[in-house]
């Protein structure tokens, strides 16, 4: 009898001790996997969280935490309120580098410059004889003229654009109406610089890019300052034949 005792308790304690170890080998497993989110497809700079979850373009996935990168995120609500920073492709792991604040991912000080989701900002380099001496300011506003040879060789100017704002002179932006600000909110440039960025359509931009391209040259005519609201069609006035 007390031998029977003796065996049932030694099986009670391999049963306890087998499922210790079982126990202790699932939470050892699990300590070793972690949740991520994953992209089921490519995903486009700018998409925000909410058109994320919505299309269903992530999912969540359960993988070796080793396999995974820093900053992981691993919950659709954790995405709320953010855009993708940039691209992200298929199977890409969603991060907190991925996917940033609104704020964070709205560009820098000449995208933000940008008065209209329909205009854009395109730079030219122009000298001092073609630049107004190098005074032009951001907020300026300018008329811009080419002047090409024709097939006698002859010059011809003319104006291609007017009234076109001055986005940025080098590295220094002009915001909504308020003062000069150098890359990064530092103070702007003392030195006078005839790199130019203008704010323009889309096609204008394509004019800009021509005509300082080849044997054209660009010229720039100043404006006085403006003291009302001026008539424009996308942020600048083409220029009208014969003027």
């Amino acid at each position: 009898m007390a031998a029977a005792a003796i065996v049932l308790a030694l099986v009670a304690g391999i049963g306890v001790y087998t499922y210790a170890s079982s126990a202790d080998k699932r939470a050892e497993d699990n300590a070793s996997f972690v949740n991520a989110l994953v992209a089921d497809s490519d995903i486009a700079k700018g998409t925000t969280g909410a058109e994320v979850v919505q299309a269903g373009l992530v999912h969540e996935e359960r993988v070796a935490r080793g396999s995974v990168p820093p900053a992981i995120v691993s919950n659709v609500n954790d995405l709320a309120d953010k855009i993708a920073a940039a691209r992200i492709d298929r199977k890409q792991f969603i991060t907190a580098e991925t996917f940033v604040s609104a704020a964070d991912g709205a560009g820098g000080n000449f995208a933000q410059s940008i008065g209209a989701d329909n205009l854009v900002a395109v730079t030219v380099t122009v000298d001092a004889d073609h630049g107004v001496a190098n005074q032009i300011e951001p907020g300026d506003r300018v008329n811009i003229a080419t002047t090409t040879n024709d097939n006698n060789g002859t010059p011809t100017s003319q104006y291609i654009m007017q009234n076109v704002k001055v986005l940025a002179v080098g590295a220094t932006t002009f915001t909504n109406g308020a003062a000069p600000q150098g890359a990064g909110g530092s103070a702007p440039p003392s030195a006078p610089s005839g790199v130019l960025t203008f704010e323009v359509t889309q096609a204008q931009a394509l004019q800009v890019i021509a005509a300082n391209s080849g044997s054209s040259k660009i010229y720039l005519v100043l404006l006085p300052p403006q003291t009302g609201t001026p008539t424009t069609s996308g942020g600048t006035k083409a220029a009208t034949s014969g003027k």
